[in-house]
């Protein structure tokens, strides 16, 4: 039995279908069944530990040979870069998981294969998911010279106690100083926050809404919390330990996050889920 590599996921979106099988790659262009741009998803399924509320395929792991990760991503990348040459890539987007428990080699190595394989858009976006902890806030700068030029924070909350129920490793300093970093890093940055969450009121919402805002370089990704099945949180609830918002608290709260953010000029323009 062979020491192969493991299993790594890339994923290509794709505005319209790919060539063709058979076909020749130029007519198909002229005959538009090519897309003129698409967009690259690298998982990185590996985290320190798992959130309550996450359903996502993510893996708790102390340690893990990034070497080996790295030639699992970069061969699949050559898999799907053989059947898309000369493409134009117009984003590419690290999700997880964790990815800033990657190595900064990793970011850089897949970021260099993949303009190997197809055409930068000239605004190309090259986005990172981060966690708030001071130890993942201090790779920024590594990840940044790999080639990232956007990143995604997982703040979920300016609150510690509302970090400590959703499981989360940073405090609420750790999380408006690692925004603070993003902002002074990168052009282009974003955090996330869940709402909805048990006992929270209006007037507690509006108040953190209103300091995200001021922290927020233009974007914002806001959540209502919701229970998947075989989370912890479904586990709490079924034992009656997790009594979330009732459906008139929660509206409320949706409708004061969709008054508050649109006034401040960040109307929503896409639901994820």
């Amino acid at each position: 039995m062979t020491d192969a590599p493991p299993q790594a996921a890339v994923g290509a979106a794709a505005a319209d279908p790919p060539p063709r099988a058979g076909g020749d790659g130029e007519r198909d262009r002229a005959a538009g069944h090519v897309a003129a741009s698409f967009g690259l998803y690298v998982h990185w399924p590996f985290c320190r530990s798992k959130c309550p509320y996450c359903d996502f395929n993510s893996h708790v792991r102390d340690g893990m040979d990034q070497g080996r990760w790295r030639t699992a991503l970069i061969r699949e990348l050559d898999h799907y870069g053989e059947e898309t040459r000369g493409r134009i890539l117009a984003s590419i987007f690290f999700g997880g998981g964790t990815p800033s428990l990657m190595d900064p080699a990793t970011a850089a190595a897949v970021i260099e294969r993949a303009a190997g394989h197809w055409r930068f858009a000239p605004d190309i976006e090259i986005t990172l998911e981060a966690n708030p902890t001071s130890v993942e806030a201090g790779r920024l700068a590594s990840f940044r010279a790999a080639g990232v030029n956007r990143v995604s924070l997982g703040v979920q909350a300016l609150d510690d106690d509302a970090l400590r129920f959703l499981g989360r490793g940073h405090d609420a300093a750790e999380a408006r100083a690692a925004v603070a970093l993003a902002a002074r890093l990168f052009d282009r940055f974003s955090f996330d926050l869940i709402y909805a969450r048990p006992g929270q009121t209006p007037a507690a919402w509006r108040a953190e809404l209103g300091e995200a805002l001021r922290l927020a370089g233009g974007h914002l990704s806001v959540y209502q919390l919701t229970v998947e099945p075989g989370t912890v949180f479904d586990g709490a609830r079924r034992r009656g330990a997790l009594v979330l918002p009732d459906e008139d608290t929660a509206g409320a709260l949706y409708e004061l996050t969709q008054e508050v953010l649109a006034a401040a000029g960040m109307p929503a323009y896409e639901i994820s889920n």
